[in-house]
C-alpha cells in the first residue's frame, strides 16, 4: 500500500489541536478500514511544511498520531519538514527522542 501523508495547516496550536487531531485521526481510521492487515501503508508521514506558527499542543498532537499510527498499522510516524521552531520545542523538552524525524 502507497504512503499515508498527514498534512497541516499554517498553525498547529492550542487554539487548533483538537480540530487538526480529530480530522487526522479520523483520516487514520479511514485508511485503516481501507488496508488489509497484510497490507499495511508503507509509511505514515506527517508533512509539516505548511506549518507557520506553532507551540507544545503540536508535540502533543504529533505524539498522540504516533501512538495511533503504531496501534493501527506497526509503524512510526515519520515528520516530515518540520518548522525549526518545532524541532526546538522538541528538543528542549526531549520529545524529539520519541519521534522519527525525517532527515
Amino acid at each position: 500500500m502507497s504512503p499515508i501523508r498527514l498534512t497541516f495547516s499554517e498553525r498547529l496550536d492550542l487554539q487548533n489541536a483538537m480540530s487538526e487531531l480529530g480530522a487526522h485521526q479520523r483520516s487514520l481510521e479511514a485508511s485503516g478500514q481501507q488496508s488489509q492487515p497484510t497490507h499495511a501503508p508503507e509509511s505514515i508521514v506527517a508533512d509539516l511544511s505548511g506549518l507557520r506558527e506553532v507551540d507544545t499542543a503540536a508535540l502533543a498532537v504529533l505524539l498522540q498520531l504516533d501512538r495511533e499510527t503504531r496501534r493501527r498499522f506497526g509503524k512510526s510516524l515519520v515528520i516530515a519538514s518540520a518548522p525549526q521552531q518545532l524541532r526546538a520545542l522538541a528538543e528542549l523538552t526531549s520529545v524529539d527522542r520519541l519521534m522519527t524525524w525525517q532527515a
